[in-house]
């Protein structure tokens, strides 16, 4: 009997014990991203997306939850971005602004050392975050700049429903930043289409 019950105590404190399981998301890619860089032609506009910015509460690796306009936040212990969240978001980034741009041969990637590109595109973002069940809500303030001169900048704000689960979460601020990306990459296009009826005008490249 005495053997019994020390077997269940065991049985009882690890159970205790042993943390619940931890789960890891990722950003979703948007879709019809076949087009190898390969295929690019040198002529199309090119976009260095810089390091992304983001307000201190973001810059963790556990998920925040935060409903509305509360000035409460949750912190989700078990609930975690798999990748640098402000990483992620440049990779969404550039991957849609590639899609949106395909038809002019356009490129974006995040910054690389040394990389030149005709237009650098700085993202700020100022709050993103959301709840199961609820809006999820995505602010940015967004600059593209050649030379440290700023050619074009303007701020998005948009709001999505979420399912109940945190996957469908991610998965609507996943969606927030294609839209983004889909606004940087029209102001790219329009500054490309600019500056290329002007240097016909001139007659230069």
């Amino acid at each position: 009997m005495r053997a019994v019950l020390v077997l269940f105590a065991l049985l009882f404190l690890g159970g205790c014990f042993s943390s619940p399981v931890v789960h890891f998301y990722v950003l979703a890619s948007p879709e019809d991203m076949e087009r190898s860089e390969r295929e690019r032609n040198d002529d199309g506009p090119s976009v260095a997306i810089m390091p992304v910015s983001l307000p201190g509460y973001l810059q963790r690796p556990q998920m925040v939850v935060r409903k509305g306009d509360d000035v409460d936040i949750r912190i989700e212990d078990y609930h975690r971005w798999g990748e640098d969240l402000s990483l992620g978001i440049a990779r969404v980034l550039s991957l849609t602004m590639m899609r949106e741009m395909r038809a002019r041969n356009g490129i974006a990637m995040p910054l690389r050392t040394g990389a030149v590109a005709d237009f650098r595109a700085q993202v700020d973002v100022r709050r993103f975050e959301g709840a199961p069940g609820e809006k999820v809500l995505l602010e940015a303030a967004w600059a593209l700049n050649r030379d440290g001169q700023t050619l074009r900048s303007g701020v998005f704000r948009a709001e999505d429903n979420a399912g109940a689960t945190m996957a469908d979460m991610v998965e609507a601020e996943s969606d927030l930043l294609e839209q983004l990306g889909t606004e940087l990459a029209r102001a790219v296009l329009a500054l490309d289409a600019q500056e290329r009826g002007a240097r016909e005008q001139t007659g230069t490249r």
